[in-house]
């Protein structure tokens, strides 16, 4: 398997981001055999330092994007690792993600972080432009729009990873809030390494020997350029009271460049490594150290030396509550004096330090375990130990431009599906031929005229899986998590029968969209009505409809016939589950004619269904009301205008066909 990482600027002088990459590029080598490994970074020893390949770091380092999709398109998978990226250069990442979706690999987000403070450089209005906005009182309106467009790329973007991963709680808190909520959760990888090598074996911990004071007492200090500290003079102060209480002030730059030149501006005399392992033996001779850099206070716990934070954004206080601690104040707002007092208290004493540590590195490498192992397992294509086997079935007539795209989607899922079975009824395009290019088993639909029910049941009869998921051919899976997401609730429960959020086609008409929007979208329009189920893209488990099989001479409506009969059953009754993360694209722009055809088999189907014959005023009434929803949806959208004149009489004949088809079942 060949992998590409990249996402973050390496080999621009950050020790941090490289202590990442060289954890992950170790993690990778020990969880994946045989994996061929390249690295997007500015520093082409990299290549011999990690054992890996190397390439630019497209994005990055004044490097254009030009190049990526050809380098990209090598490879097996594509992996963002780590870092910030998500608040701190996010548009650089998430195009880097985009491109490499776009050339069908396999992308992959994997323990980066996001802070609550995004990057000010882009997030923020600035020279000219600000002060134009500040005339006209437009500057909040510029940053919320830069902010909402962010979280509509997020949105796109991050679904069609095969997973996502997260260093932390609270980043997967701040990514929720801007619509993902499906990260799984692990730790920065940065915690695997250790002072003797920057490969270690990821079942191991860093592992600190028993901490002997220094003589005199050292602070380790890395205060970082990227957002200046507005009191200088208070951390003078800082460093003049430590060395006046006789304990030594030590330089560990994470930038070997800008870091270094502030210290050295200090009257701080500074290490001269420049990797992570120099940076975990300058901090292992260290009594505490006191940073605002992230990774100098993990790679100092790692040679097992407390840190006190400094914060630029959340991130230090993330991973400091892991002790129990938080950070001491913040590069905009900090009493250094105060500061100074903890600093002094803690070179004479570590407290429960020792302990504390471990048991957070037990937790922590434990959570990164548990994510590692996922990780590993999407890689290869393994299914969990624990995960069902499902048979997914596809009926199919007269798709070919939509059949290839789906069985590609449901081919993309992770965990896979154990197999997958298509029906084509005939067709008389190249439907077929194009399924038969995919992995599928083909299964004739039972001879004689087409009845739904029957056509189901011998599909089930034929899956060989734990659980069938129903997905037609014209439902294409919006992302890698469509399955896994319609199945998971069929987990924990034997009797429950779940369907998707079906999303309108990019040609939907706006009616359409409006409709799909309304019954679908985030549920709470459905669950005000008597019952709603839909069968092109759900999923249950296979004896539930061995036991009970589908109606087989019903027309019409055979998927809501079948729910709304189990769900009521006084013994054992299925639990009907709306999936809204399970997202299929489908939807139709019916003629007219269509509509009618459509409308008169369910007003029939609902007869049977639920005994209901409405009348014809009630039957208008709703087309009323309907329409002027749809008036409604439309008028704030010109793109929708060309559709208001319709709209009354698209309800007028859904409601009248239904009407029609409940009277004459009636009869």
């Amino acid at each position: 398997m060949k992998i590409l990482l990249g996402g973050i600027p390496l080999g621009c002088d950050n020790i941090g981001d490289e202590a990442i990459i060289a954890a992950v590029v170790g993690m990778l080598k020990e969880s994946v055999p045989g994996v061929d490994l390249t690295v997007a970074t500015a520093d082409p020893a990299t290549a011999e330092l990690l054992g890996v390949k190397v390439v630019p770091p497209f994005g990055f380092a004044d490097r254009p994007l030009d190049g990526f999709a050809e380098a990209v398109r090598e490879h097996d998978a594509y992996v963002w690792c780590g870092a910030t990226g998500l608040s701190d250069y996010p548009h650089v990442a998430l195009a880097l993600l985009e491109i490499a979706q776009r050339e069908g690999v396999a992308t992959y987000v994997w323990g980066v972080g996001m802070d609550d403070e995004l990057n000010p450089v882009f997030f923020k209005a600035h020279g000219k432009r600000r002060l134009v906005l500040k005339c006209l009182g437009l500057v909040g309106w510029y940053e919320r729009r830069l902010r909402e467009k962010l979280r509509r790329r997020i949105a796109a973007l991050l679904p069609r990873c095969r997973g996502v991963w997260l260093r932390d709680p609270q980043s997967a808190a701040m990514l929720a809030s801007t619509g993902f909520a499906n990260a799984g959760i692990a730790a920065d990888t940065a915690i695997l390494l250790s002072r003797q090598s920057a490969n270690p074996p990821t079942h191991q911990p860093a592992n600190p020997q028993t901490h002997k004071p220094t003589n005199p007492p050292t602070l380790g200090l890395c205060i970082s350029t990227q957002r200046q500290v507005a009191d200088l003079a208070g951390l003078n102060r800082l460093i003049d009271a430590v060395r006046a209480s006789g304990a030594k002030v030590l330089g560990i730059p994470m930038n070997p460049k800008t870091d270094r030149a502030l210290l050295e501006r200090l009257g701080v005399e500074c290490i001269p490594g420049t990797s992570p392992e120099a940076v975990m033996e300058a901090a292992a001779n260290c009594d505490v150290v006191l940073s605002s850099r992230l990774h100098l206070l993990i790679l100092a716990a790692n040679a097992g030396t407390p840190g006190l934070g400094i914060a630029r954004g959340s991130k230090l206080a993330n991973w400091l509550s892991n002790f129990g601690r938080t950070v001491e104040g913040s590069v905009y707002d900090c009493d250094w004096d105060k500061v100074a007092s903890r600093v002094l208290a803690a070179l004479k004493d570590r407290g429960k330090w020792d302990a504390t540590r471990d048991r957070a590195y037990a937790e922590l490498l434990a959570r990164l375990e548990r994510a590692r192992g996922e990780f590993a397992a999407r890689l290869k294509g393994e299914a969990p130990v624990d995960w069902p086997r499902v048979s997914v079935l596809v009926r199919a007539y007269n798709d070919e431009a939509l059949v290839g795209k789906t069985l590609a989607g449901i081919f993309s899922q992770w965990p896979p599906p154990f197999e997958v079975i298509v029906c084509d009824d005939n067709s008389k395009d190249r439907t077929r031929e194009i399924a038969a290019k995919f992995p599928v088993r083909f299964v004739e639909r039972p001879e004689g005229p087409y009845k739904p029910g029957r056509t189901l049941n011998a599909l089930v009869r034929e899956a060989k899986g734990d659980i069938v998921v129903f997905n037609n051919s014209d439902a294409i899976p919006r992302d890698p998590h469509w399955l896994e997401e319609l199945v998971r609730p069929l987990v924990a429960e034997r009797r429950v029968f779940s369907f998707s959020n079906q999303l309108p086609r990019p040609d939907a008409a706006m009616l359409v969209r409006k409709d799909s929007e309304r019954a679908f979208g985030d549920g709470k329009v459905q669950a005000t009505w008597k019952f709603f189920f839909s069968l092109a893209s759900s999923a249950t488990w296979r004896q539930n409809l061995l036991d009970v099989p589908f109606d087989e001479e019903i027309q019409y409506s055979e998927d809501v016939e079948w729910t709304w009969r189990n769900s009521r059953r006084k013994d054992d009754p299925v639990k009907v589950v709306y999936c809204p993360a399970s997202r299929v694209e489908h939807s139709h722009n019916y003629s007219l004619g269509e509509l009618a055809r459509r409308f008169r088999g369910e007003g029939a189907a609902d007869r049977v269904i639920f005994g209901d014959c409405p009348s014809i005023a009630r039957e208008l009434m709703g087309a009323a009301r309907e329409t002027i929803r749809d008036w409604a949806y439309l008028l704030p959208r010109p793109k929708g205008w060309g559709e208001i004149p319709l709209a009354p009489v698209r309800r007028l004949v859904q409601r009248l066909a239904h009407w029609r088809g409940a009277k004459g079942a009636a009869a």
